[in-house]
């Protein structure tokens, strides 16, 4: 205890003495020696933390000793080389003082990097090379090996140094089982801080940058100065993170939130990418008109490609079209996956029961599932004994766990849903004539349609983006691209298909497109779509909720970019071109948000007048072209979804029913269920009398 007491004394003691330093040194006292000694102490004495750290990690995670005490060792030298310059023992040019300290900052910060197996290898190499990459340049430039560039010098280490300090602290995270630090936990404090300074002293190098790129020297403006300042306090602080006391003060809690989280990731990723877009122009100020062009050529081609999906929504819309009859030997499984979801899953296997009469289902509850899911599937089970079987999901994820459960199947087809989706026989018929009818396809991909879609603002936004993706974006991928995916559910396989590619992923977090990709690139079929197999699936229940999903989204379709992006590429020929681009559009559009948010760089080099500006005319012409964009492709696909108001069939044949109300969807009556169930959905049960209660919020996907 008193250990860990004296460690935050002096860890704070460091922090402060670092910090009184560089503001010293900002302030151009520079030329007193204490400013200098206390910014090198402070700094040193939170590096010997770090080596200190490095170290145990070593320990922990290496076989031979060795392994462990030559990077540190080299840490070493590299912080001793780093505290000499600092304090000026050596007469050297001011350039050259600065490269030697970028060289031995970024030499500790890869000594002590350490690896941690629970990252991926690609993209823990991908950020460490952008980041040595950098300032390496940053080096050259300031060195005037490139061209006397010291404003894009000091723009590129700050890219270099913040990608390194950002991964050194998740290797650190990784290292302690926290994957990622999650918002309101102890980690995501030291994480916010972190976040928080690197994106203020990125702003504040970028405001540095614009004097340095003019006058070519150190500049003496006060703004120059308190931006310089603002920059150093912001590496003091990100740099203490790394060894940051475990027990933060409660009063930094609203940073942990998950507003805050999102913030803190989106701002750093703008900043640091309009930091870049700043940093090439004052390296090659020619290349500014290229960078423009290619940034508006991004827009436009996305913008039209918008347009066109809803031309092709307006006249392709088939609708109308009748639907075909369920055949008679029914050969399709129906495989629910659950983890978490009693209080989805009986409503939408008592739907699912009925409107799929005589249909074979599978349940796959996840065996960590502590709400009961477990012993819901269980009773079903029980209830219909000739047509339910329950494969319990031991494997730890929804993929290992279908996979397993796909070799209980024994009819042709398998039907894949999830806890809270309810469908109709129409779908399944539709699906069935679609794969007969086209025997390379491998699957065929139904629609999702939010069940509840008024239900709050949360719900329509979500509701207005499910239905352009589902109706305006991707039959528009599939019918004229050819690049049709498999959504993770309301889906129908041929059972011969997943096995083919070994099934599902694990260690994929989007296993679905990952699916999808491997069955393009190493097999013959293909997956199609059908916009009028519609299944009803609940919103995310909270802003946390659709924050948390679309998280994993990202980090999945990155996941699957690196993955798979270079085979579409070079599987040209046998794809076609059409293939082609849609796949890669697929993965670019699903990967490229980031891009879209560089504009305020060329705003501030146009304000400071360092780059020329459009014509007005070309510039209203193409606001006039990219505004509406978005409001037509979702206004239109909101006003005309035929799924609003489309009537579906029940049963074997297709007999005309009231259309899907969105809120009560074929819900069975409370006496009706099992006790197990009765609970998990909400309906309490009292020996003289019965009563519902309201249900429990709808499940986070």
């Amino acid at each position: 205890m008193e250990r860990a007491r004296a460690y935050v004394l002096v860890w704070h003691a460091a922090i402060v003495a670092a910090l009184v330093g560089v503001v010293g040194l900002g302030l151009d006292l520079g030329q007193h020696l204490g400013s200098v000694v206390l910014a090198t102490a402070g700094s040193g004495v939170l590096a010997a933390f770090v080596l200190a750290a490095a170290w145990r990690k070593s320990r922990r995670t290496v076989d031979r000793r060795w392994d462990g005490i030559v990077p540190v060792a080299v840490g070493g030298v590299a912080l001793v080389a780093a505290a000499t310059t600092g304090l000026g023992l050596y007469s050297l040019p001011l350039s050259e003082r600065v490269v030697v300290l970028a060289t031995s900052a970024q030499v500790f910060l890869l000594a002590v990097d350490r690896y941690s197996a629970d990252t991926a290898h690609n993209t823990r190499w991908r950020m460490l090379a952008v980041g040595h990459g950098a300032i390496v340049a940053g080096s050259a430039l300031e060195l005037g090996l490139l061209g006397f560039r010291p404003g894009a010098a000091l723009l590129l280490y700050a890219t270099g140094f913040s990608l390194l300090l950002l991964h050194a602290f998740w290797m650190f995270q990784l290292d302690s089982s926290v994957v990622p630090p999650q918002p309101n936990t102890g980690p995501r404090h030291s994480e916010a801080i972190l976040l928080s300074a690197l994106i203020a002293g990125n702003i504040g190098v970028i405001a540095a940058s614009f004097s340095i790129a003019v006058v070519l020297a150190v500049p003496t403006t006060r703004l120059a100065q308190v931006a310089s300042i603002v920059a150093g306090i912001a590496a003091v602080v990100a740099f203490g993170m790394l060894v940051a006391p475990p027990s933060p003060p409660s009063r930094l809690d609203p940073l942990t939130g998950v507003i805050a989280t999102v913030f803190q990731h989106a701002g750093i990723a703008i900043v640091m990418l309009n930091l870049i877009v700043i940093a090439v122009f004052f390296a090659f100020p020619g290349a500014f008109f290229l960078m423009l062009g290619l940034y508006l050529l991004l827009l436009a081609v996305g913008v039209g490609i918008e347009y066109l999906q809803v031309a092709y929504a307006h006249r392709h819309s088939r609708s109308n079209e009748d639907a075909p009859s369920l055949p008679e030997d029914l050969p399709v499984t129906v495989v629910v996956t659950a983890a978490f979801e009693a209080d989805v899953l009986p409503e939408s296997l008592e739907h699912n029961l009925e409107a799929l009469d005589g249909m074979q289902f599978i349940l796959v509850p996840a065996a960590k599932s502590t709400d009961g899911t477990v012993e819901i599937a269980r009773e079903f089970r029980d209830r219909y004994p000739d047509r339910v079987r329950v494969v319990e999901g031991t494997t730890g994820s929804k993929a290992g766990d279908l996979t397993h459960a796909w070799k209980s199947i024994d009819t042709p087809y398998g039907l894949i849903l999830d806890a809270d989706e309810r469908i109709e026989a129409e779908f399944v018929a539709r699906g069935l004539r679609m794969l007969r009818e086209n025997p390379q396809l491998g699957a065929v991909q139904g629609r999702k349609a939010a069940a509840n879609p008024d239900a709050d603002a949360l719900a329509r936004f979500v509701s207005a983006e499910r239905r352009y993706s589902t109706w305006v974006d991707h039959p528009f991928m599939d019918e004229i691209l050819g690049a049709g995916h498999f959504g993770g559910s309301s889906a129908i396989f041929r059972r011969e298909v997943p096995p083919e590619v070994d099934g599902w992923r694990s260690e994929v977090l989007t296993e679905d497109i990952d699916l999808t990709l491997r069955l393009y690139l190493e097999t013959e079929w293909l997956v199609g779509y059908d916009a009028r197999m519609v299944s009803r699936e609940s919103n995310p229940a909270s802003f946390r909720a659709l924050v948390r999903q679309r998280i994993r989204w990202a980090r999945g379709w990155i996941q699957v970019a690196s993955y798979h992006g270079g085979a579409i590429l070079r599987s040209r020929e046998r794809f076609g071109l059409g293939r082609t681009l849609g796949l890669s559009w697929l993965l670019f559009t699903a990967v490229s948000a980031p891009a879209s948010v560089v504009f305020p760089a060329f705003m501030l080099l146009w304000f400071a007048g360092l780059a020329p500006a459009l014509p007005v005319g070309l510039s209203l012409l193409f606001a006039l072209y990219l505004l509406p964009a978005r409001a037509v492709s979702f206004g239109y696909a909101s006003l005309r979804d035929p799924a609003l108001a489309e009537t579906v069939g029940r049963g074997r044949g297709v007999t005309p029913r009231l259309p899907l109300d969105p809120v009560r969807l074929v819900r069975p009556a409370p006496r009706a269920l099992p006790a197990v169930c009765r609970r998990a959905a909400g309906v309490a049960h009292n020996p003289k009398e019965e009563r519902e209660i309201p249900h429990g919020s709808p499940r986070i996907r």
